[in-house]
């Protein structure tokens, strides 16, 4: 991988040689992204004069750099050889963020923003990182401590007593995703004010994920972010943070089951109820109302169980 400064002549003569080749335009800052069997050219945007970045990945980079670049002579002789697949569209510095645990029954959600830029990829191609859900769990146990001491983040862990006051108030489950989102990135950005790209992994229509944001005192509310479904896989910023938010919510999971001395699974399966069933004959319903949502269907289903064989 390798980035140069390119003139907006040179930026036009880029974009016509691979003209098609062309698979995004005008996401976020990025003005285009050209996409071939070996190499991916993105340029960005820039509103303060005639030169333009330009990051290329791939096995060309080296001669594409030498052709477009203003000052050829300045490449660097060695170029990192990229490894692996070539998924995402933008390596240049950013902001991204996901979430995890909204689709298990016991435990909280978590939401993680994490910064990236160049560097980071070679943090993500030793470590091997992709789309958290495709890591195994104990994978993500065994990496993620090291790799947190090299990055920038913000994890926002919404607790089963605030997520269902939350729902209780009339909140849906997006409302609240938008409002962590929106936590942990403006906190994140806060730390990192010259970061122009800011990434979301879609989980709602971004007219209606800022209509979700409307009551907040909008001075607190980060605009111009991308939303893009399956994130992590164009942004190295939310493939961290899915692997980050991952991680704190085992954590999380591991604690609670040292607390009640027993392993509390994941999902939201039969295995799920007929666990919940257990637990609420051992500790009661008062403690089982603590770390579950009560909006989930099993929540009913075992409650009304248990109902029955009163």
């Amino acid at each position: 991988m390798i980035t140069i400064k390119v003139t907006k002549h040179n930026l036009e003569k880029l974009e016509k040689t691979y003209e098609n080749y062309i698979v995004e335009r005008n996401v976020g800052y990025i003005l285009f992204v050209a996409k071939t069997d070996k190499n991916i050219v993105t340029a960005y945007d820039n509103k303060k004069g005639n030169v333009f970045k330009v990051t290329i990945q791939g096995e060309d980079a080296f001669l594409i750099a030498q052709k477009f670049s203003t000052s050829p002579s300045t490449l660097p002789k060695k170029v990192r050889e990229d490894k692996g697949p070539m998924v995402f569209i933008d390596v240049d510095e950013q902001i991204g963020s996901d979430e995890v645990g909204t689709g298990d029954f016991f435990g909280p959600v978590v939401v993680c923003a994490c910064y990236a830029n160049h560097d980071t990829m070679k943090i993500i191609e030793d470590y091997k990182i992709t789309d958290s859900k495709k890591m195994s769990d104990q994978k993500i146990l065994e990496i993620i401590p090291s790799i947190l001491k090299k990055v920038h983040f913000t994890c926002k862990v919404f607790k089963n007593d605030q997520y269902n006051a939350a729902i209780a108030k009339g909140y849906n489950l997006n409302q609240i995703k938008a409002i962590a989102h929106n936590y942990v990135l403006t906190k994140l950005h806060e730390r990192c004010p010259y970061v122009r790209n800011v990434y979301v992994d879609q989980f709602t229509p971004s007219e209606k994920y800022y209509e979700y944001l409307a009551p907040l005192n909008q001075e607190n509310v980060l605009h111009d972010i991308v939303f893009r479904e399956k994130g992590e896989m164009y942004f190295p910023s939310i493939a961290l943070a899915s692997n980050i938010a991952r991680y704190s919510f085992l954590i999380y999971m591991n604690e609670l089951g040292k607390k009640y001395g027993c392993k509390i699974p994941l999902g939201a399966g039969k295995d799920v109820n007929d666990f919940a069933t257990k637990f609420i004959e051992k500790f009661g319903i008062d403690e089982f109302n603590k770390i579950v949502k009560k909006n989930f269907k099993n929540y009913n289903e075992v409650t009304a169980k248990g109902k029955s064989l009163i």
